[in-house]
């Protein structure tokens, strides 16, 4: 039986939000955390969760002052909804762009990019996904929060988790 027992009303679950210097050399420890926090959650869905994380981890290094002097990244966990595991990945801002899948690509030119992949997985893996500002000011980009609703089995939720899960 998992945390969405038959007839019992849905609970959200949210893992303490992690945080990592900006530098791409954390990727492999953030995939790590992924795998540590989600333990016991079903194979496909840690590695679709993993994919995507590594997938927004590097974008913010790698487009944001994320990946500049003292830059850094913080990615949080939660069951958002009954069959939904919401991941958020936020940057330290200070970019002009805001992520989108290119859409101007021919069926040619996918096949022959060598970047710029990372949000059509993302498009693919998700129920959806979107963006918020940290603070929505005109003027001022304080950092982007990245989130990817992806699914999960709610019978393969692992049972007793707790409301609040401290990633020590």
């Amino acid at each position: 039986m998992s945390v969405y027992a038959r007839g019992a009303a849905f609970r959200s679950v949210r893992w303490e939000p992690r945080i990592y210097p900006g530098t791409l050399s954390q990727a492999s420890r953030v995939r790590h955390h992924v795998r540590t926090d989600l333990k016991g959650f079903p194979d496909d869905a840690v590695d679709s969760v993993e994919l995507c994380c590594s997938e927004l981890f590097a974008n913010a290094v790698a487009y944001t002052a994320s990946g500049h002097e003292g830059g850094e990244v913080v990615r949080r966990l939660c069951l958002h909804r009954p069959g939904t595991l919401r991941l958020q990945v936020t940057d330290s801002g200070w970019t002009p762009t805001r992520p989108a899948v290119p859409t101007d690509r021919t069926t040619h030119d996918w096949a022959e990019a060598e970047g710029q992949r990372g949000l059509l997985l993302i498009d693919s893996l998700a129920h959806r996904w979107g963006y918020f500002p940290v603070l929505a000011h005109p003027s001022l980009n304080l950092g982007l929060c990245v989130w990817a609703d992806l699914p999960v089995d709610p019978d393969q939720v692992p049972r007793g988790l707790e409301p609040f899960i401290f990633t020590a």
